[in-house]
């Protein structure tokens, strides 16, 4: 695994930028929203990746008591992997410092007409990596989920929220400052070097391309499909309104990246794992939230 190269005052840079655009909320506001994000590349390679090692693709390295995820007799598809001790930009040491985190998703499209988004996906964390093996794909796996094995690069990267995420709905913006969120967005991939509209990352802010991804997010952790605020009762309401602001992004995937032939699948957006903050602080991966968005 290599690492991008550490860009020094990048942020200040950042925030010159951001400074310069015709704001109408204070921008000095816009530049509290900016959060440090870990950015991933993913790189083409000749060679196998060694056991335990991040990865997009290929075969997840699991242990050999832990099941294949599945829901409804099919079998999740595997995302990739990320091994928490290759990570170097965890600005506020919010991830474990050791183990394999490991990402599923449903390629079912019944599930996604009958069941919970939540059901639909699993992070598995496994801590102890010295007796992984790599697990080939079971039955019933589908053709368009099996994706290339890549390396993983991490590098230092810088997110806003998305244009209807709460914390800018709360900053009464008007259609003028949601033109110049993605401005800003496409000036900060710009200064990092990144080229990707939504791109792949861990933590920060998410990049969702359907407005929002903390709110479906807070809909499945009170057991909800995706509905409006308004077809819910008002406690209903107050609990996703105040759970939405501590679910936080745990990896966000880039779903056009044709590297990895993640758009073989055929989505085109991207696809979002959260977690609460507290099962972030506590290590309970076991707990997380899910979202598949298409551009």
């Amino acid at each position: 695994m290599s690492i991008f190269p550490f860009k020094k005052k990048i942020k200040s840079k950042i925030e010159s930028e951001l400074r310069k655009l015709p704001w109408d909320v204070d921008s000095e506001k816009i530049i509290q929203l900016l959060e440090p994000t870990i950015g991933i590349k993913a790189k083409k390679t000749s060679s196998k990746i060694g056991i335990g090692k991040s990865k997009f693709g290929g075969f997840p390295d699991l242990l050999k008591e832990v099941e294949w995820p599945n829901l409804n007799g099919f079998p999740f598809a595997f995302l990739g992997q990320i091994n928490l001790s290759e990570i170097k930009f965890d600005k506020f040491n919010s991830l474990p410092e050791n183990g394999l985190l490991l990402f599923f998703f449903s390629t079912n499209q019944d599930d996604y007409q009958y069941e919970n988004l939540k059901d639909m996906h699993r992070v598995i964390f496994i801590v102890n990596l010295s007796n992984l093996e790599q697990r080939n794909y079971p039955e019933k796996y589908s053709d368009l989920a099996k994706f290339n094995e890549c390396e993983i690069e991490y590098f230092e990267q810088f997110s806003l929220p998305s244009y209807q995420n709460y914390k800018i709905l709360d900053l009464n913006f008007t259609d003028e400052d949601d033109n110049l969120l993605f401005e800003a967005s496409e000036i900060i991939n710009e200064l990092t070097s990144v080229g990707e509209d939504i791109g792949h990352q861990i933590l920060g802010n998410a990049q969702a391309v359907q407005g929002d991804v903390n709110y479906p997010w807070a809909l499945q952790s009170i057991g909800h499909k995706l509905k409006t605020l308004s077809e819910l009762n008002i406690t209903d309401q107050n609990r996703v309104l105040e759970n939405q602001k501590n679910i936080r992004l745990l990896l966000q995937i880039d779903m056009s990246d044709n590297t990895p032939n993640f758009s073989g699948f055929g989505a085109s957006g991207g696809i979002y794992f959260g977690i609460a903050e507290k099962d972030l602080a506590n290590g309970n991966f076991e707990n997380t939230y899910f979202e598949l968005q298409n551009s």
